[in-house]
């Protein structure tokens, strides 16, 4: 019985994210056309808006293109509105005021930005406004991203077994994967003692934004789910068998780690997590361009949406700014979603912002590392965790967004050295 509930909650959950992913994809792509702002913002960034409306649906056939550009042209103006009536209700009207509605519509009309990126970056300020074509918008990176991003065999960004795989091979710290079960079957050969008596971290081998994780206290006798499951030993590769297959993905079995007890926070506590976004040049040189680390809530096993500072990237020393408007959740395309899951100051934060992060030139190190190893990336948000045997590269992420630090600053992404990474990366295409 409890199996079976298992198996309705994991499709409820499927049918649910596939429908926020076809309204995100496709009602809110915009239209497949673009006109830069005047006066225009940076070439490079300017050039990556237009190309990305240019090859709009380049991928099929001519006639079913001209459909799909017609359909997402219908599609957008209506799905703007419902968007900024969904985000005005679940955050209410102080952080959507319906004095800015008309402008984040026209916004949305004229630049194809979201009304929720309009009222998080506060494009209707001047100075802001005049940079509008300078801002990295959600609906564009993903598109970006593709055209600018060169396939391989293995994918060691998308594929999180992949992305063990390659750190294993160029001794990059990683999480080691204990086991892994598949929709058909077990995937990987369990050791010979599982379970292993310890806590454990499990989460999907595809997937983004902690969507799937599960965690297990063992407490002496049993494992302790967070999701209120307690399984003896035995029962947890049925249980997780069970889980692959009623969810249909693989799912990999991790020890939990500990944060460094440089970080102030719980050992046991959800790791904090740093994304860490580099570029690399033709010549295979590898810049940070900007940084920030989640500290994890008290009710959460991941660090997304929690509290969220900063990071010089050049030193690893956490940076305290002002922000814009601490009503906004920070995720991709600033989709609504319940009122516990806002963009929040450190609980501490002057204590914080006088530290730097433990190990940070050793973190960028492998960071470089790991992105010179998989170069036909143009760009990767890596997820850094700060352990107490030093810092770990938990994954890479080929469709980061830019909102954390673009609504941290009010300063567009196109005045940093992305803008100069993607200039020439747009004259290889």
């Amino acid at each position: 019985m409890e199996m079976g509930r298992w198996r309705i909650a994991g499709a409820l959950r499927i049918v649910r994210g596939r429908a926020e992913i076809f309204f995100n994809r496709y009602c809110l792509a915009g239209f497949p056309w673009f006109w830069p702002a005047r006066p225009p913002g940076r070439d490079a960034m300017v050039d990556a808006r237009r190309i990305v409306r240019r090859h709009f649906g380049r991928h099929h056939a001519p006639a079913h293109r001209a459909l799909a550009r017609l359909l997402t042209a219908i599609a957008w103006p209506p799905a703007v509105l419902l968007h900024l009536c969904q985000i005005r209700y679940h955050r209410g009207s102080e952080a959507v005021p319906i004095k800015r509605a008309f402008g984040a519509l026209w916004a949305a009309l004229r630049h194809n930005i979201l009304p929720g990126e309009y009222y998080a970056y506060a494009l209707w300020q001047p100075d802001r406004r005049a940079n509008i074509d300078n801002y990295f918008y959600s609906n564009e990176g993903p598109r970006l991203f593709k055209l600018l991003n060169r396939p391989m065999q293995s994918d060691p960004i998308g594929d999180k077994l992949a992305f063990h795989e390659m750190c294993k091979a160029h001794a990059l710290p990683t999480p080691a994967v204990l086991a892994a079960f598949s929709p058909t079957g077990q995937l990987l050969k369990l050791q010979t003692d599982w379970p292993p008596k310890r806590d454990l971290f499990v989460k999907p081998r595809i997937g983004l934004a902690g969507d799937g994780a599960e965690r297990f206290r063992w407490q002496g006798a049993d494992f302790e789910s967070n999701r209120g499951h307690r399984l003896k030993s035995e029962d947890l590769g049925e249980y997780l068998t069970t889980r692959a297959q009623a969810e249909n993905r693989t799912l990999l079995v991790q020890p939990a780690l500990s944060n460094h007890p440089e970080l102030h926070v719980d050992a046991d506590a959800a790791l904090a997590t740093a994304r860490l976004v580099t570029g690399i040049s033709a010549n295979g040189d590898v810049t940070p361009i900007f940084g920030f680390i989640y500290f994890a809530r008290s009710d959460r096993i991941t660090a997304q949406h929690g509290y969220v500072a900063l990071i010089n990237v050049t030193d690893g020393r956490l940076i305290s700014v002002p922000l814009q408007d601490s009503s906004w959740n920070k995720h991709s395309n600033h989709q609504p979603s319940n009122g516990s899951d806002n963009l929040r100051r450190l609980p501490d934060w002057n204590h914080h912002a006088e530290h730097k992060l433990p190990d940070w030139n050793a973190a960028l190190q492998h960071v470089k590392d790991a992105h010179q190893a998989c170069s036909n990336f143009a760009f990767v948000g890596w997820d850094i965790a700060f352990t107490d045997w030093g810092p770990t590269l938990l994954e890479g992420n080929a469709n980061w967004s830019a909102d954390e630090y673009q609504s941290l600053t009010g300063q567009p992404l196109g005045q940093t050295e992305f803008a100069n990474i993607l200039a020439v990366r747009l004259k290889c295409q």
